[in-house]
């Protein structure tokens, strides 16, 4: 294959593909600085697809000369190993990273070692006398371990992202359902059409984690106040109940221990909350030292229970804060009782400072009989 025939066939194939991969790169590139721990993990899926553009190019040359049995085997090795590699980065960018350790590689390994055999065994596949392709009993390992992937994709996606707006998951799960599809066409056609379903999947993906940083307060990871609002006007009556939370004391520890300090209580603040987190409530930080709890379809004695779990694990962690709640009522907007529990908040951290002026005023008079 000459040099203007590998150009015809990257035109004709891997246009699309291409133009992806180059704007996908630069755009990753410009924000290699950003605090996107995920960003690293896009460039697998990016890597993999140029290299499985390269390999199908050189396959395909290869494929017009028996001599080049050899260099043939090898390329279809490279491509069927890249193409779970490639699933791999968009599960290791939704993946916590709790669960990104070497075992996540172990199918991705497995897959290699079976497309490795064509080497010596028709096992995987093989090219007959008139060096046509032969797909072998394990010829279809690279799907089921694509599978794999993509199947952990939606549910890891699922388990960070379960909060989200409904339509906003689906933009997930249809990407990954259209790197399945292109997968079994590329099996059927060898059109390399996976090439493309796992770029446009990896720009979606990158464009949905953008969306959902822009919900995070970067300070304490928990949602923010723009986060707090979308949520209110999605979830609509499923708001059943508002915990509002001010720290005391933030002023005193920045004023006599520095920003820093003042900033690492805030964070500890938030992990805490972090705990109430899931389908029955929510945490924000709605602005310097102020957190809000959404109830989700919750009575009163699980938002009890909960103000009082918050206030423990804080006071636990040495560190002191004021909670307000109030129930939602027929006909009362989220926004109703907001203002109510802001009202109880308040008058709780009214009665933690006349508490604390009380004990600094007795602390004064038994140094002064002292």
């Amino acid at each position: 294959m000459g040099i203007m025939s590998a150009l015809e066939l990257l035109l004709t194939r891997h246009f699309i593909a291409l133009v992806l991969i180059v704007i996908y790169g630069m755009k990753l590139h410009i924000h290699k600085e950003t605090r996107d721990a995920e960003l690293r993990y896009f460039w697998v899926a990016v890597v993999c697809c140029f290299l499985l553009v390269i390999e199908d190019v050189a396959e395909t040359a290869c494929a017009m000369d028996p001599d080049l049995r050899f260099f043939r085997i090898l390329f279809s090795v490279i491509g069927y190993a890249l193409r779970p590699i490639a699933a791999v980065g968009l599960l290791l960018v939704v993946c916590p990273p709790k669960y990104r350790t070497w075992k996540t590689w172990l199918p991705a390994l497995v897959n290699l070692a079976v497309y490795a055999t064509a080497f010596f065994s028709p096992i995987a596949f093989s090219f007959n006398e008139e060096y046509e392709f032969v797909r072998g009993p394990l010829g279809y390992c690279v799907f089921v371990v694509a599978l794999l992937y993509m199947l952990l994709v939606l549910a890891m996606a699922w388990h960070r992202f379960h909060e989200r707006n409904k339509a906003e998951r689906w933009i997930m799960y249809i990407c990954a359902a259209s790197c399945i599809i292109a997968a079994v066409i590329d099996s059927i056609h060898g059109s390399c059409r996976v090439i493309e379903a796992i770029m446009i999947s990896g720009v979606f993906f990158y464009i949905f984690l953008r969306s959902h940083d822009n919900r995070l307060d970067p300070l304490t990871s928990l949602e923010n106040r723009f986060a707090f609002y979308e949520d209110v006007k999605h979830w609509g009556k499923s708001v059943s109940a508002v915990a509002s939370i001010d720290m005391n004391g933030l002023k005193r520890i920045n004023d006599t221990k520095g920003h820093p300090e003042g900033d690492r209580a805030l964070v500890e603040i938030g992990r805490c909350l972090s705990r109430v987190n899931g389908r029955d409530a929510v945490a924000y930080r709605i602005g310097g030292d102020e957190f809000l709890i959404v109830f989700l379809q919750q009575g009163r004695p699980f938002v009890e229970q909960t103000v009082k779990q918050v206030r423990e694990d804080v006071n636990g962690a040495g560190y002191s804060i004021s909670i307000g709640y109030a129930m939602r009522t027929h006909g009362e907007s989220a926004e109703d009782a907001l203002m109510k529990s802001d009202r109880a908040m308040y008058e709780d951290k009214a009665a933690y400072y006349q508490q604390a002026d009380h004990d600094r005023r007795s602390t004064q008079r038994r140094h002064k009989n002292a």
